[in-house]
């Protein structure tokens, strides 16, 4: 055991399989030094084991928004100021860390670039942020405020409106300039404006934006409701789908043919619970918008989630989660929990670590191999038994960043 620091034991989830008996050595180089099956058969200083610990890769969103809100409200999204969205963020940091989240992934904010130096910097304690800054929209698209004067709306709004593909060139080009380290584009609507989502932006501005964004290194994912948006991401070319609310067998071939990945975000569509604590569906919009609206989200977050699976699609976990009252950081693993319905808990699990991990493209990331990065949490109890051992409040120790959070402790911090 060469070089380190820290030793943990307990049953192993490496990204793919089980190990029922093992060990896990961290080195001072803040990298996996040594993975082992089996009895521990070295000496060694500072060895952490319990009766029935789990050590798992350190969890992944790879859909989420640092709002700094505080109800699911596009307006004030739109509204609140990037020093007081940064500030409350800071709070929600800690408590993804402290849920077992070592990396994020941000698809539009005022403020996440800057969390994510900050993170680097060691100002703040967190999980890693990949982060898109503005998202890319239409003029009169998704999170347009259209009750403001449009110059108005263009300053106050978390996404660059582009029209035309030069303005899409352009606006890439500047997200870019401002430290995103992905692209994040709206292919359609969503259920604010009306009964039925329309397509944002067309096939032309799509492809120009996910050209644009590989020719830089970038990866692009687009936000995406309806079969014409769907189908008009895959013709451009991008790399994962969010929410894709309206599949089908036949958009669902199209997309594991083109080796996309797939972000249901099935817990943003289920964001208030019953007196029993189970999720409910929570329509937004009242009347007859509300009866299609409830009508299409049911069917997303059973039949579409049943058809991805059948096909075998790349499904990663994301929740879509914007720090408001119903979508607390924190909670994120309830995303898990859900998916594990569907895929088991194991599959679960590989959607929130290895397969996050090659979605949003970390390099030694989202498995414990030896020479990756030793971004890790430990857990009490068996998720493969029972799912909400993944919940925050089993988690015992996280180690990220070259360090190793003892979450008992830090829950005595308020």
């Amino acid at each position: 055991m060469k070089d380190v620091e820290r030793c943990f034991k307990g049953r192993i989830f490496d990204g793919k399989d089980i190990i029922e008996e093992g060990w896990v050595g961290i080195g001072n180089d803040g990298l996996i030094s040594e993975v082992g099956e089996g009895k521990f058969a070295h000496s060694a200083e500072n060895i952490t084991e319990g009766r029935d610990l789990t050590i798992l890769p350190g969890l992944i969103d790879a859909h989420m928004h640092f709002f700094g809100c505080r109800y699911e409200d596009i307006a004030e999204w739109n509204l609140i100021s990037g020093e007081l969205a940064s500030v409350r963020s800071v709070t929600d940091m800690r408590n993804l860390l402290m849920a077992g989240f070592t990396t994020v992934r941000d698809l539009g904010s005022k403020t996440a670039v800057h969390l994510a130096q900050a993170e680097i910097e060691g100002d703040i304690i967190g999980p890693s942020v990949i982060a898109s800054g503005h998202s890319l929209a239409q003029t009169g698209g998704n999170d347009d405020l259209k009750f403001l004067p449009l110059e108005m709306a263009k300053s106050l709004s978390y996404s660059y409106y582009c029209d035309g593909p030069w303005e899409c060139v352009s606006a890439v080009r500047k997200v870019i300039r401002e430290g995103a380290t992905v692209i994040k584009v709206y292919a359609s609507g969503g259920f604010a404006a009306g009964n039925r989502p329309l397509p944002n932006l067309t096939f032309e501005e799509l492809k120009a934006i996910v050209d644009e964004g590989h020719r830089s290194g970038v990866k692009v994912t687009a936000h995406a409701y309806g079969e014409e948006a769907l189908n008009n991401v895959i013709d451009a070319g991008i790399d994962s789908i969010e929410h894709g609310i309206g599949l089908t067998e036949d958009i669902a071939e199209r997309i594991r043919k083109a080796g996309i990945y797939y972000i249901p975000t099935m817990s943003v569509y289920m964001a208030e619970k019953n007196n029993h604590g189970r999720l409910n569906l929570l329509p937004r919009i009242r009347g007859k918008s509300r009866v299609n609206r409830s009508e299409i989200i049911s069917r997303h977050v059973t039949k579409e989630i049943e058809i991805a699976q059948d096909v075998g699609l790349k499904i990663v976990m994301g929740t879509d989660f914007v720090g408001a009252k119903n979508s607390r950081h924190g909670d994120n693993t309830i995303e898990i929990e859900r998916l594990s319905k569907f895929l088991g808990p194991e599959k679960a699990l590989k959607s929130s670590t290895s397969l996050a991990a090659d979605c949003i493209g970390l390099d030694k990331a989202g498995r414990i191999r030896k020479g990756y990065s030793a971004d890790l949490v430990v857990v009490n109890g068996n998720p493969f038994k029972d799912i909400v051992k993944i919940s925050k409040n089993a988690v015992k120790y996280v180690i990220h960043g070259s360090r190793i959070f003892d979450i008992d402790a830090m829950r005595k911090v308020p």
